[in-house]
């Protein structure tokens, strides 16, 4: 376990930013090192303009965690790609690169499109096997594209943006909170 003195040097080396960041993040440190961290912050004396800018960057990474999982999702092209191409070993680098840069509704876009284009594969198959013709196989594996477009459209997608406001929501409520404790 580490000790007060050890913290308090520590944070005596952290940059301003950083202590405020271990303040507004107060649920994943411990009691003490929350306080330290605000002992420290005080013998600083920091001024108002330093906590503008710092609650201005933590206002625009939300911004763009929330444009990253509402506004980002995958272009038409995109979801027709992971549809037919259900293959996890040929979607592998898309899924790297939207990992990568922090997509996770793409992520999850690229899983769900995958999952429906594998059933309705299999579904054509099992159709193929009991003597449909070509035509209408191929006709039924690419026309459940539609179903899953809406689908995603209307219901995978309307989650995730509820799922994100929720999350919203507390960090707004939290927020106004502190404001009206200081």
């Amino acid at each position: 376990m580490v000790s007060k003195q050890e913290l308090q040097l520590t944070y005596s080396s952290l940059p301003t930013e950083k202590l405020m960041e271990i303040i507004d993040n107060k649920f994943g440190y411990t009691e003490m090192a929350v306080s330290v961290a605000f002992e420290e912050l005080a013998s600083r004396k920091i001024s108002e303009e330093e906590v503008k800018n710092y609650k201005s960057k933590q206002i625009e990474k939300l911004n763009n965690y929330i444009r990253k999982n509402i506004s980002h999702d995958l272009s038409l092209s995109q979801k027709n790609l992971f549809y037919f191409l259900f293959i996890p070993l040929l979607t592998a680098p898309f899924r790297l690169g939207f990992k990568e840069k922090g997509f996770k509704l793409k992520i999850k876009q690229a899983n769900y499109y995958s999952l429906f284009g594998f059933i309705f594969c299999v579904l054509s198959t099992l159709f193929l096997v009991q003597g449909m013709s070509n035509l209408f196989v191929a006709a039924f594996w690419m026309g459940g594209f539609i179903p899953a477009y809406l689908m995603d459209e209307f219901f995978n997608r309307q989650r995730q943006i509820k799922k994100l406001q929720k999350l919203f929501g507390q960090a707004e409520t939290e927020e106004s909170a502190q404001e009206q404790d200081a």
